[in-house]
């Protein structure tokens, strides 16, 4: 079942019209015999039920146009979304991981600031040493 068959309808447009006066020419000769009357009566209930089928056809066939288009449009919709998500989870990913390489950059710096505290206390203690030492030697001088 394609597109281009769920456009058609079952019975022509033309056929339908060509069916309707051929109906009417019909009906118009059962009327003419009163033996005829309930046959009559019945052909036009089935002409009139046939008609509403044809209209039901009618609004069918554009309601699956309208959604057929909708679809279509809904679709392209989810494929832009999709495309949008999965860019969407590589800039995650990418950020992450200069997240990750950031976060490095801060440990080794705070270990560099750690060490470079240490070895300015260090060498805090030493000059500390150092000027006691000049001092005793100093008063060692003196005497």
């Amino acid at each position: 079942f394609t597109q281009e068959e769920s456009d058609k309808p079952y019975v022509e447009e033309s056929a339908f019209e060509a069916l309707e006066k051929d109906s009417q020419e019909f009906i118009s000769i059962l009327s003419r015999d009163e033996a005829l009357e309930k046959f009559r009566v019945e052909y036009e209930k089935l002409l009139a039920v046939m008609k509403k089928s044809r209209e039901n056809e009618q609004h069918l066939m554009e309601k699956c146009r309208e959604l057929s288009a909708e679809l279509v449009e809904k679709s392209s919709k989810v494929a832009v979304l999709t495309k949008i998500t999965h860019d969407d989870e590589e800039t995650i990913s990418s950020l992450k991981s200069e997240l990750e390489r950031a976060w490095k950059m801060v440990d080794k710096a705070h270990e560099r600031e750690q060490k470079t505290k240490e070895t300015i206390d260090s060498l805090k203690t030493e000059i500390s040493h150092l000027n006691n030492l000049m001092k005793e030697r100093a008063g060692q001088d003196y005497k």
